[in-house]
């Protein structure tokens, strides 16, 4: 799963996240603690292991969750997907005369009391170094994304960050400095010698013990095992209430099932779907004292194409492999019914852009055959079909420590088969699949023919650096390579209007070219899993990139 962060106009646009958590069982209780609860001690995992602890290089979502501790953005997003300040003072708007009437004038006041873990203050100059960073295009950055709308910054006041943008650029809330934009606030007096035009930031030693300004400090990265984070005592809000926080990276989620049950572990972050069974037997056995949610979100699972490949840059190809995929047999039988079936990048139960009013590709094999056929692809005495010699046969990746999305190439590989279409497995670990390097990265350098994985996204409907011209990989998200100009244009459109209605009709547009030229499959919303010690308390999951938006409200 990759972290894609999504954007919103929140100070002029209300953006209403619905986060639906779905408690299975609790037991236990502040009264009476588990003998195998460490006091103050938070221990959780994931089934990734991240690359980098820096989201600005890092694009896996457990480099986003880990930020959500380690570092500080503008704003967060709490467990109504509403933004609160987070190094600002207060949320800019226009009532509040932050943002200027044209959207090209922003007031970014921060907090006076915000340091950096070596006792530094954080001001405006490490925002607009942040933004530097971002800009410079020798750093391995995820996107650029707004940032490159940024005209200046003005730092007259060390507390004051005066923003010109070149035009306006409605999600900017969510995308400057923000969970969105992969990038929170970096300091300055630390890394201003490695941004250089030779990339000395993508190698610094910083990216694996981070010097942040969030509530915990990294202490300990004993690789491919756990990451130790200590209370940070001088954060603005006062120290946390935990003492430690240990993040455990375990790939093989059998193992991630047995630590919880052994109370190796106090939580499972991120749990994949084809495991909630497991999960909510475990938290219906009162003798586990454990606590399984499912939060709707705005994560969706997808198969992308690369269109730069000889096969699936057919899009006859690609249509008929939309109609062989049995979507709700994947929820169903995979998923357990842990999502809401989706044809859009829109989710339909938390998206104000969603529409219905576009192509459809149920399952039907029929039709799958028939497109096939027309398009000159006859099967041959092995039932894979060939055409002017070719066999109609590619490699389909997903991360090696993914059971859910090994469990989905087993079904497609079947679905697929039956209507001649031949599908060789080819997986990689997750920090090789997400890596940004464009020699190494499986997705980003376009290492691939087809891929299964899934977008963290955010509450803004603006997908413009998954799925436009300008953000091709590796310097921007889209590594589809899909090149649309009407999807290029209303893009474009959208980000420059706060109107609600325009940019509804915009997104509309971009749905329904997206299922004319079926670039990418999109399965599924996920409603995404966390099981949890019951002694743990102040766990109020957000459902917009990541659910850790206040740690240092958490106690155990």
């Amino acid at each position: 799963m990759r972290a894609f962060y999504r954007s919103a106009f929140a100070s002029a646009i209300a953006v209403a996240a619905l986060c639906a958590c779905a408690k299975v069982s609790t037991s236990g209780g502040a009264s009476s603690a588990n003998t195998w609860t460490q006091p103050g001690v938070l221990r959780f995992a994931e089934n990734q292991d991240p690359k980098t602890l820096v989201p600005e290089l890092g694009s896996s979502s457990v480099t986003g969750d880990l930020s959500m501790f380690i570092f500080s953005y503008a704003v967060r997003y709490n467990d109504k997907g509403q933004p609160v300040p987070d190094a600002l003072s207060e949320v800019p708007t226009v009532a509040n005369g932050d943002v200027s009437k044209d959207g090209r004038t922003l007031r970014y006041k921060l907090r006076h009391n915000i340091k950096w873990q070596d006792g530094v203050p954080l001001t405006c100059k490490d925002l607009r170094f942040t933004w530097q960073v971002i800009m410079n295009p020798h750093n391995n950055v995820n996107t650029t994304d707004g940032f490159k709308d940024i005209k200046s910054i003005d730092c007259s006041d060390p507390y004051v960050a005066v923003i010109h943008m070149k035009k306006l650029y409605a999600p900017f809330l969510e995308q400057l400095w923000g969970v969105n934009g992969n990038a929170p606030i970096l300091p300055e007096h630390i890394l201003a010698k490695v941004n250089d035009a030779k990339g000395s930031f993508n190698t610094s030693s910083f990216n694996s013990m981070p010097i942040g300004s969030g509530p915990f400090k990294v202490v300990e990265w004993e690789r491919g095992s756990k990451i130790r984070l200590e209370a940070n005592p001088d954060f603005y809000l006062g120290k946390p209430k935990l003492n430690e926080v240990v993040f455990r990276m375990m790939p093989d989620e059998n193992t991630l099932i047995t630590q919880l049950q052994t109370h190796e572990i106090d939580m499972v972050a991120r749990g994949t779907a084809i495991s909630w069974p497991r999960y909510k037997a475990l938290a219906a056995d009162p003798k586990n004292n454990l606590t399984a949610i499912r939060v709707n979100s705005y994560i969706y699972s997808h198969i992308d194409f690369n269109l730069r490949h000889p096969i699936v840059s057919d899009r006859q190809v690609r249509l008929a492999l939309a109609y062989a995929t049995n979507r709700p047999e994947i929820l169903d039988k995979i998923g357990h019914n842990s999502g809401v079936l989706a044809e859009t990048d829109q989710s339909p139960v938390l998206s104000w852009a969603y529409t219905n009013d576009i192509q459809h590709h149920p399952y039907d094999p029929a039709k799958a055959k028939a497109i096939l056929s027309a398009d000159g692809w006859k099967v041959g005495p092995d039932g894979v079909r060939v055409k002017n010699g070719q066999r109609l046969e590619f490699n389909l990746s997903t991360q090696t420590e993914s059971t859910y999305g090994k469990a989905i190439q087993t079904l497609l590989q079947r679905e697929w088969r039956d209507v001649g279409v031949q599908v060789d497995v080819k997986n990689a670990p997750t920090s090789e699949f997400f890596d940004n390097s464009p020699s190494t990265g499986i997705l980003q350098g376009g290492h691939y023919d087809a891929a299964i994985f899934a977008w963290v996204a955010a509450a803004d409907p603006d997908d413009s650096p998954l799925y436009t011209t300008k953000n091709f990989a590796p310097g921007g998200q889209n590594n589809l390579f899909w090149s649309n100009p009407k999807v290029d244009a209303a893009a474009a459109d959208a980000l420059q209007t706060i109107d609600t209605n325009r940019r509804k009709a915009d997104y509309k547009i971009i749905q329904q070219q997206m299922a004319i030229d079926v670039p990418t499959i999109i399965l599924y919303f996920w409603k995404d899993i966390y099981v949890y010690n019951s002694d743990l308390k102040g766990f109020t999951p957000s459902p917009v990139i990541s659910a850790f938006w206040d740690p240092w409200e958490y106690s155990i």
